[in-house]
């Protein structure tokens, strides 16, 4: 009896790991997505290396996965703080520094340099509230050379009555130890649609709480696998960011001899094939959008400080974007 029950006990043992070897052997593959996914979703990618990605129509969502028994649980890669701001020195601006706001419209914005109010870090709208018709480039000039940078938010679903915004944002600080004066800051909206999902494994399917979608087998090569492995794996932050003189960010590989050279002077590598002189004081000239023929590099300013506090607000915002009505 008592080996009869071993060999049923062992049978049951090689049943379930033959089972967790399958699910696990199995869920790397493509799975198309319906059009109802949360995440907007067509097309999802799971990795043999334990990463993932969402494709879908203007983005893309990466993470990592991992299976815990038959259910596999993604985990999207998401931002730690709502505010980076680059930097560089710009000859050409004298006593002055400029910054340039990207996504800063997206909610209520804030910045500021150190002045006080009434005991509380005084901080300026970047942007009047629900702005519309907004400038591009959004470039705003300054006097003088900040020390420290300090950014907060509020965001429109915290104006409510039974909140108080102010006292629940972090107010993110950075040093400009290196005295930049031309800067570029990026604003982060909330991450709440990146949060962790679910599926059970099923015989080559993934089971979703609104749809079971089949496996499609990974390729082994090509195109759509190389850009997928490289966006998966690309650092979740980056210490520099390279843009030509009229804010288009550039992809270019400034360290090719073969086409670019740093210029001290100008502080910019200058593809000298091309390059123009005096072309990036002249934005409007056809085409000086696209042209990549002097590209700046602008450093990350480190952040010194994140932290909850309640602030005081100077209204009068550095942009006015309200379109003019009919």
């Amino acid at each position: 009896m008592n080996n009869y029950k071993k060999y049923i006990f062992g049978l049951i043992l090689i049943f379930v790991m033959s089972v967790s070897c399958y699910a696990q052997g199995t869920i790397p593959g493509i799975y198309n997505r319906s059009s109802n996914d949360p995440h907007g979703a067509s097309y999802l990618f799971v990795l043999e290396d334990h990463k993932f990605a969402i494709t879908y129509f203007g983005g893309v969502l990466t993470g990592e996965w991992q299976l815990n028994g038959n259910k596999a649980e993604f985990i999207p890669f998401k931002s730690d703080r709502h505010f980076k701001i680059y930097g560089r020195h710009n000859k050409d601006l004298n006593d002055s520094s400029r910054v340039y706001f990207q996504h800063f419209d997206k909610q209520e914005t804030f910045i500021g340099f150190d002045e006080q109010k009434s005991g509380k870090p005084l901080l300026k709208r970047v942007f009047n509230p629900n702005p519309n018709c907004v400038p591009y480039p959004s470039v705003y000039k300054f006097a003088g050379l900040p020390g420290n940078i300090s950014f907060s938010d509020q965001p429109y679903h915290f104006n409510d009555e039974n909140s108080d915004p102010k006292a629940k944002r972090n107010i993110y600080t950075y040093n400009n130890n290196e005295k930049y004066n031309d800067f570029i800051a990026y604003y982060i909206e909330d991450d709440s649609e990146k949060e962790p999902f679910y599926a059970l494994v099923k015989t080559d399917k993934l089971v979703f709480e609104d749809d079971e979608v089949a496996r499609r087998p990974l390729p082994t090569k090509g195109e759509n696998l190389e850009f997928i492995t490289k966006i998966t794996h690309a650092p979740r932050s980056v210490d520099k960011v390279f843009y030509n003189p009229f804010y288009n960010q550039s992809g270019e590989d400034v360290t090719d001899s073969l086409n670019f050279k740093f210029n001290k002077e100008k502080n910019a590598y200058i593809n000298f094939l091309n390059y123009v002189e005096g072309e990036e004081f002249r934005p409007n000239e056809q085409d000086a959008y696209n042209h990549m023929y002097i590209i700046y590099q602008f450093n990350l300013l480190p952040l010194a400080d994140k932290k909850i506090l309640p602030f005081a607000i100077d209204h009068n915002s550095l942009f006015t974007a309200v379109c003019e009505e009919l």
